[in-house]
Order: structure tokens, then C-alpha cells, then sequence
């Protein structure tokens, strides 16, 4: 409700309008304290002077309000300094014009407090100093009635008037700077949201993703390397052709289970619900990639790839556990046939290394590019405060990986 009045054009009509009812009222009541009650008793000289003050008054009266206007106009601009002539000059104008004029001493007052609230420091000093020598000039020089006042009186008097018109205006000036400031800051903070929001969607997307490659594309590598075969060789026996069937029935029901668990994980907030990879389990990748015809030849001194007594924590044995599963899907997607050796070592004391290369097919040869999976696999190891290298140059493609033994 009322909202109209907070727009720049009726804030200006409405000031407009008090100063010209302010003024108009102290034009009357000063002619009706300056006029005899007789007007005929006058000379005719004098009449004739007392009209003329009266119609300066008026008209420079109704100027100054109309300057007001202009005054005012380009003051609501935000800008610390919009159009500055076309504020100082009709707000020079309208102070000079109180020189002469009882009706255009409120509008003068309303321009010094306008300059001291939004104008240029220097601007209220040159009005209030104007808006004296026109005070002076009037007192001492048009009205007549003041021939009595002191000029230490009326410097007095129009310090302090000038000085209460600055302090409001100096209070509207530090009002609309706390507001503008608060403004900012509110609009820093709600893009500083945003851009939380929308950094933890994106760290949201990307690991989703993450999870889905690493949980999904071992197996479908593995459907269609056996769906492949079945389809180019069509010398295949009955007996071959159900164990490949087989393999294939088993591998998407694993990939199922594996999708399931990736989305349980997602949801819930506690992921040590959800059944984790085991050091075990690196044996039966590499079981599985020897399956599907990708030579591996393991060297596990350690025993890591299997029941050991000495054990690190779950996020450990997971990241271990994506980081074989990549290098073997890698091997069979980029360099199918190619022999991968893989290196598993480490304890306790010093960490767990892993080293997995394998030869590059000719048509790759020349610096292959890694993919999303090695970057999700970067970001997981150092998440761990370990350290993951990739070399994809000349004819070999070689992962090394250095993790810390977390318990």
C-alpha cells in the first residue's frame, strides 16, 4: 500500500507542494503584519513600492518552485553525482531568489538540505553561504520592519537554521548510504548463495558421475566385449556360446547390483550401510579381466589382493579397488589383448602403492587421452592425502598410485 509515494515523481510534486504552502503561508502573514489596516492612509509612493515587493515576491515566489522541481529531478538518480549542472544551477537560482522573496524561503531551505544530503561536499557551503547573503539582503535591505535586528542577531539566527537544515541532511546522506550498503551487501550475499548452490550441485554431478564410471563401467565393458564376440564368430559351439551367455547374465546382474548401490550410497547419509568392496575383491577383478581374455600378470608380495590379517579402512580398500577396476577397463576398452602388469605393495607403516601399465594399441599410440575416470580417480586418491600419476606417453600407459594405510 502507498507505494506510489516512494516513486521519485510524487516525492518531488509532494515536496513541491509543502514548500509551496509553507511559503505561501509566511508570504501572507508577513504583507498581513507589514500592510497598515487601512491601505488608503499610504502614500501613493509607498503603495506603490509595497506593490511592486509584493508582485517580485510572488513571482519569483512561483519560479523558485518551479526550479524546485528541477532541483530536485536528478537527485533521486542513485549516482553520487548525476547531471551536476542541471542540479546546482536551478539550486543556485532558487536560493538567490529568497533575496526577495518570503514565499521561496522554504524551497531555498529544501535545496540546502538536498545538497547536503546528496551532493558533492562542496555544494552545501556554497548554498548555505548564498542562502545568508540572501537572507542578509532581505533582512536588511527589503524589509523594512527589520531595522531593528542586530547583525549578530541575524547571523545568529540563520547559523542555526543553516546548521539544523545540514545536520538533517547530513543524517538522510548517512541514512541512504547505510541502505545503498546494505543493498550491496544483501546482493553479495544472495550471489554467494547462488554461487554455493551451485558449486555444490555441480561437486554433486560430478561425483554421481564419478560414482557411475567407476561402479559401471568395468561390467559394461565386459558385456560388450563378450556380446562382441558372440556376434563376429559364428564358429562358436553350443557349449561356448552358453558360457558366454552366461558371463554376460552374470556381469549385467552384477552391474545392477552395482547400480543400486551407487544410488543407496547417493541417498543416504551413511554410506558404511551399504556393502563395500574388500581387498578379496581385487582378486576377482583380476580373475574376471583374465576371463574376458586380458592378460594380467599380478605381483602381490604383500598378499593385498586377498584375505590379509592386516587390513586399512573402508574409504582405502575402495579407492584401491576403483583404481584396478580402472586400469582394467582402460587396458580392455583402449588396448584390447594387450598383457597389463600390475604392482601391488605396501602395509601399515608406509602406504599402499599401486603401478598397473599395459602396451598401446597402434591406432592410440602417441599420447592417448585419460579420460573422465582417471580424473574422477585423481580427485579421490588426493582426497585421501594421496598421490596419483598417469603417463600415456610413447608406447606404454602406466598409472601410479601412492596411498595412505587409513585405518
Amino acid at each position: 500500500m502507498l507505494t506510489w509515494i516512494r516513486r521519485p515523481g510524487w516525492r518531488i510534486a509532494m515536496t513541491v507542494a509543502v514548500a509551496l504552502v509553507i511559503g505561501g503561508v509566511l508570504s501572507l502573514v508577513f504583507w498581513g503584519m507589514l500592510l497598515p489596516e487601512d491601505p488608503d492612509a499610504l502614500p501613493a509612493a509607498e503603495s506603490g513600492r509595497l506593490f511592486l515587493l509584493f508582485a517580485v515576491d510572488v513571482l519569483a515566489g512561483l519560479t523558485a518552485l518551479g526550479l524546485l522541481a528541477l532541483a530536485l529531478l536528478p537527485l533521486d538518480d542513485e549516482s553520487p553525482r548525476p547531471h551536476p549542472m542541471t542540479a546546482l544551477v536551478p539550486g543556485l537560482i532558487v536560493v538567490a531568489a529568497s533575496a526577495v522573496s518570503t514565499m521561496a524561503s522554504p524551497a531555498a531551505l529544501i535545496v540546502v538540505g538536498s545538497f547536503a544530503a546528496r551532493r558533492p561536499r562542496l555544494w552545501f557551503p556554497l548554498a548555505a553561504a548564498l542562502c545568508f547573503a540572501a537572507g542578509w539582503f532581505y533582512t536588511f535591505v527589503v524589509d523594512p520592519s527589520t531595522e531593528t535586528l542586530r547583525f549578530w542577531e541575524f547571523a545568529a539566527i540563520m547559523a542555526a537554521v543553516l546548521g539544523i537544515t545540514g545536520l538533517i541532511g547530513w543524517g538522510r546522506r548517512s541514512r541512504r548510504s547505510l541502505i545503498r550498503s546494505l543493498r550491496q551487501e544483501a546482493v553479495s550475499a544472495r550471489r554467494e548463495r547462488e554461487a554455493h548452490a551451485e558449486r555444490a550441485r555441480a561437486a554433486e554431478r560430478t561425483r554421481i558421475a564419478r560414482e557411475m564410471h567407476d561402479g559401471l563401467a568395468h561390467q559394461l565393458s565386459l558385456i560388450s566385449l563378450h556380446a562382441g564376440a558372440l556376434e563376429y564368430r559364428r564358429d562358436l559351439d553350443a557349449e561356448t556360446i552358453r558360457r558366454t551367455s552366461d558371463v554376460i547374465q552374470q556381469t549385467a546382474r552384477s552391474a545392477s547390483q552395482e547400480l543400486r548401490s551407487v544410488l543407496t550410497v547417493l541417498r543416504e547419509q551413511d554410506a558404511g550401510t551399504t556393502p563395500q568392496p574388500t581387498l578379496a575383491a581385487i582378486g576377482e577383478l583380476v580373475s574376471a579381466a583374465r576371463s574376458a581374455g586380458t592378460p594380467v600378470e599380478l605381483t602381490d608380495d604383500d598378499g593385498l589382493a586377498g584375505a590379509s590379517a592386516h587390513q586399512p579402512s573402508d574409504v582405502t580398500i575402495r579407492a584401491l579397488y576403483r583404481i584396478v577396476q580402472e586400469c582394467l577397463t582402460n587396458a580392455r576398452k583402449h588396448a584390447p589383448g594387450q598383457p597389463v602388469r600390475l604392482t601391488l605393495a605396501g602395509g601399515p607403516a608406509h602406504g599402499i602403492r599401486v603401478s598397473a601399465g599395459n602396451g598401446v594399441a597402434a591406432a592410440r599410440a602417441g599420447g592417448a587421452d585419460p579420460g573422465f575416470g582417471l580424473i574422477g580417480l585423481r580427485e579421490r586418491v588426493e582426497l585421501l592425502g594421496g598421490r596419483l600419476h598417469v603417463d600415456c606417453s610413447g608406447d606404454r600407459f602406466t598409472v601410479d598410485a601412492e596411498l595412505p594405510w587409513l585405518k
